[in-house]
């Protein structure tokens, strides 16, 4: 019994240590604790920003004021580049989840193995470079710093930072907006103030306000899939072209092939990839869908209207 006493008392002091570590712990971590930016740099300085899975990356690269795709020239889309740059600076550290270098890797947040790198240059100099790595939780990961090795449980998604440059193409490169004038296949559609006129005009039937509406939005709103590395050759027999202008003039040729579709438009040299969905909403339309029949009833409405208009202008000329 007295070979027990010496043990159990040095089982009870390691409990009190043990103890005592953890209430010291838990006291710094609600009294002195400072959360503070994980990274540091001024946005203005960013020109350029990789973003690696591991396996590949893509390079955006500030031109101007604009950022582009590095390997083909083409515009990125802003909106998600925004998103993206105002998530990384929001971010701030809190306590750790771990705090040694061979936990790196079981968190994905190392050099060898990661899934995502975010890398912030101005010119060659790297201003900041973070490692995301396994998700705790939903829309959190796991973070690491380049050169150090506290690795951080915060909201951050790596679906925000992309690795293709499919993701980061902006989806709306070809679109023409504010158009005054469409010619495509057998029609030409010119706008006149708020109203939109269409050439031909076939006896008995009228401009389909709607259609051609739903024309206009299509050709100011389509998006492409992406660039077509391997792209059929566009011919005057198997393509649709639609001219647009807008105070500069534009054409759009569209084609299928296999069942795949394909856009491409005067101002850039790459073919590109689009849904059935939106090449149908740029092929489609005709002289006939773009024009409706008219009935005895529009035929009586605008009689109606016309003798309105004549009355009034009878009484303004008695007065």
């Amino acid at each position: 019994m007295k070979k027990k006493i010496p043990l159990l008392a040095g089982v009870l002091v390691l409990q009190l240590v043990v103890a005592l570590s953890l209430f010291l712990w838990e006291g710094d971590r609600s009294g002195n604790f400072t959360s503070e930016p994980l990274m540091s740099y001024e946005s203005a300085q960013l020109d350029k920003l990789i973003v690696s899975d591991g396996d590949s990356d893509v390079v955006l690269s500030k031109k101007g004021e604009e950022w582009q795709l590095s390997d083909t020239g083409l515009p990125v889309a802003e909106d998600k580049l925004d998103l993206l740059l105002e998530k990384l600076k929001g971010l701030q550290t809190a306590w750790p989840v771990t705090t040694t270098s061979s936990s790196h890797e079981r968190f994905e947040v190392s050099e060898k193995k990661v899934r995502r790198k975010i890398s912030l240059y101005q010119g060659d100099k790297a201003l900041a470079e973070l490692y995301v790595g396994t998700s705790p939780g939903f829309k959190k990961s796991h973070v690491r710093v380049d050169g150090q090795d506290e690795v951080y449980a915060l909201e951050f998604n790596t679906y925000d930072a992309p690795a293709t440059t499919k993701e980061w193409l902006d989806k709306s490169l070809l679109t023409v907006k504010s158009v005054t004038k469409i010619k495509g296949k057998g029609y030409t559609l010119s706008r006149e103030g708020e109203s939109w006129l269409i050439d031909p005009v076939q006896d008995g039937r009228e401009i389909n306000a709607d259609n051609v509406d739903n024309l206009v939005k299509a050709v100011g709103a389509f998006k492409i899939l992406e660039v077509a590395n391997s792209a059929p050759e566009f011919t005057e027999d198997k393509q649709t072209e639609i001219q647009v202008d807008n105070g500069s003039s534009y054409s759009i040729f569209l084609m299928e092939d296999e069942e795949k579709y394909y856009v491409k438009r005067t101002g850039f040299d790459q073919t590109f990839t689009l849904s059935k969905y939106e090449y149908e909403r740029l092929t489609k339309p005709n002289l006939e869908s773009l024009t409706t029949e008219i009935t005895i009833d529009d035929v009586a409405v605008k009689s109606d209207a016309d003798n309105v208009a004549v009355a009034t202008e009878e009484k303004e000329e008695k007065k």
